[in-house]
């Protein structure tokens, strides 16, 4: 052993910290990244192998095919990022996260899945997607390195703050699969479809700048693809759809008659008429037009849900992102319950505000429309109304229904609430 080592003082973090910093006594050595990122790290085996089975199997393999060249033989991992597989390292031999930040998450994420680094996988689904400086980023590289729990947490966030995610630069910065995938949300956050018209024509026109094209109604059309066809215009107001839409000309006449004859026909529910309709026209779940300030829309997806309805009584989700409104923070509750000594599970419905239990100051009062919502044409949301001002504070944070519905009956396919196996809960709420 060296003697900078054996000299080393402090207690066993530090010890660990110092055999990782130095590289003393590895075993092992990593080139981590690709092209101009690339970068040889040193570490351990035993402790590698302490912390993960991954690595385990790794050595034992390499071993069992004597695959050893050297005493510190250099493993090659080019799909890590450099800066994520340091904040591993330091994890594994100290526990330690001070690098763990919004800007590295994803990919130290991915570094933990490889790995299958449990400790570490917890706490980067914690980082909070707020913090993300890029969100849609953040969603891209999720999903491309399949980390689905935490792309589903991404995609949701970017939804429920449409509004302002629209207008942004890195809105801009999207490719034409990821904005297909949020155009075709059914909860998108927006104050009317309009918006995401606008939206939408923004994003084409800077591909256009992209490729060094002219802005016309042609390459727009191009340059948008399927996307355009996640867009609903049957919601737009007919006089807004031919000041707005129509005089962009980029949609073809067959297309522009198949929509007036859509909204000139109240009863059409799909027939196929002289001009076919070619986009959809389900209305988005927050597609009223949210009066600035005081009024919001909270949803939340039960996936699994019959994973979910196995569980104990009392057991509940909650929605993973924050809705402000008004300046206070707001979450869905859901609950299993059961009625009275009945045996049958039933689902519990509430709205609750997430301020900080520890500050006895504040409170706030408001009105909300609970709803779980239809996944079937011509089935209408279930709907259960706070109609009188309930008063929120530190000590009654949460008001709503208990055993709004049976879970045998939301689960039927034929009620028309589940597809799937998910469920869509929504929340309007005016806060006074």
């Amino acid at each position: 052993m060296s003697s900078a080592l054996s000299s080393a003082t402090g207690n066993l973090k530090e010890r660990m910290k110092h055999l990782l910093s130095t590289g003393e006594e590895a075993d092992v050595q990593f080139l981590v990244g690709e092209g101009e990122g690339k970068e040889l790290l040193h570490a351990h085996k035993i402790f590698l192998m302490s912390a993960s089975d991954e690595f385990e199997k790794m050595f034992i393999n390499e071993k069992e095919k004597d695959d050893v060249s050297a005493d510190s033989p250099v493993i090659e991992v080019p799909d890590v990022e450099a800066t994520a597989f340091k904040v591993m390292l330091n994890f594994i031999y100290s526990d330690e996260l001070s690098e763990l930040r919004g800007d590295n998450a994803v990919a130290v994420l991915y570094a933990a899945k490889k790995y299958n680094i449990s400790g570490l996988i917890d706490q980067c689904l914690q980082i909070s997607v707020q913090s993300l400086p890029n969100v849609f980023l953040a969603y891209a590289q999720a999903r491309l390195f399949e980390l689905e729990d935490f792309a589903r947490q991404c995609l949701r966030y970017i939804c429920q703050n449409a509004c302002q995610l629209f207008g942004s630069d890195e809105f801009l910065q999207i490719d034409q699969n990821v904005l297909c995938e949020i155009l075709d949300r059914d909860q998108l956050f927006i104050s009317e479809e309009l918006e995401i018209w606008k939206a939408a024509l923004r994003w084409a026109d800077e591909k256009c700048r992209e490729n060094a094209i002219e802005c016309s109604a042609e390459n727009r059309r191009s340059a948008l693809g399927r996307a355009l066809f996640k867009i609903r215009f049957p919601l737009i107001a007919i006089e807004t759809f031919g000041k707005e839409i129509v005089t962009s000309d980029i949609l073809t006449m067959e297309e522009v008659l198949g929509i007036y004859q859509f909204q000139c026909h109240s009863n059409f529910h799909g027939v196929p008429g002289q001009y076919p309709m070619k986009f959809p026209y389900k209305a988005r779940i927050c597609d009223w037009n949210i009066a600035k300030g005081n009024r919001g829309t909270i949803t939340m997806e039960i996936e699994n849900l019959s994973k979910f309805v196995q569980e104990e009584v009392e057991s509940s989700r909650k929605s993973d992102v924050e809705v402000h409104i008004k300046g206070m923070p707001w979450k869905i509750l859901a609950e299993i319950e059961k009625e009275n000594d009945g045996t049958e599970k039933y689902l519990g419905f509430y709205l609750l505000c997430t301020a900080p239990r520890e500050d006895e100051n504040w409170n706030c009062k408001c009105s909300a429309t609970l709803r779980i919502v239809s996944q079937k044409s011509g089935v209408t949301d279930i709907k259960k109304e706070l109609t009188e001002e309930r008063t929120f504070d530190c000590k009654t944070n949460n008001w709503g229904f208990s055993n709004v519905i049976s879970f045998a009956e939301l689960m039927d396919p034929n009620k028309g609430y589940q597809s799937e196996d998910k469920v869509t809960l929504a929340i309007d709420v005016i806060v006074k």
